[in-house]
């Protein structure tokens, strides 16, 4: 039959805030690992990322557990589950900048405040009208060249792309929406 079997994963790329600080550097990559990595790294790489074992384990410590609030994979799930997507599918809308931002026991277990972070938008950014989704193509393009190099270049499909129209319209007016849609494809073009 020689059919393909695979996985889509909506994720949106995390750019530091200030590129020359590493723990705005590491927030980024925090931000990806929690939000593409926790599905990707263990179909593709065979576990959850180092950073989210890390960053829970000592949540889950803090919080006076005896183990993890992420569960671990036994040595055969490692094993049965690398390399069982035969394709990468990626849904990507926006972008956000990130900056390290540490959260403390007080605030209560949460994937938010696992992470140590806070998310930022630029206010140049065009706005769509849904209030968490701005127009970044180039957040496009970085989030599928990660893909191609932390997961061993993938075959990728788009399964999930496009924006909201903020203007109430009562007949069709997609300009917006072509706009978007032409900058996001011509960053696939652009891509490694």
């Amino acid at each position: 039959m020689k059919g393909l079997v695979g996985i889509s994963i909506t994720s949106e790329w995390g750019e530091p805030v200030d590129i020359t600080s590493q723990k705005d550097i590491e927030a980024a990559e925090r931000y990806i690992q929690f939000n593409l990595g926790w599905f990707a790294n263990p179909i593709f790489n065979g576990d959850y990322p180092q950073v989210m074992k890390d960053c829970i384990g000592r949540k889950s410590s803090q919080e006076s557990l005896d183990s993890s609030r992420l569960p671990t994979f036994t040595p055969q799930e490692k094993h049965f589950i690398k390399g069982t997507s035969d394709f990468f599918g990626l849904g990507h809308f926006t972008t956000r900048y990130i900056t390290h931002k540490s959260y403390q026991y007080s605030k209560g277990p949460s994937y938010y405040t696992d992470q140590d972070l806070a998310e930022l938008v630029d206010p140049q950014w065009p706005d769509p009208g849904s209030e968490w989704l701005y127009s970044v193509p180039w957040g496009f393009r970085r989030i599928l060249n990660y893909i191609k190099s932390r997961y061993g270049n993938p075959r990728i499909y788009v399964t999930e792309n496009g924006v909201s129209e903020k203007n109430q319209c009562t007949e069709l007016c997609d300009k917006w929406r072509m706009q978007y849609m032409s900058n996001y494809v011509n960053e696939i073009l652009k891509g490694d």
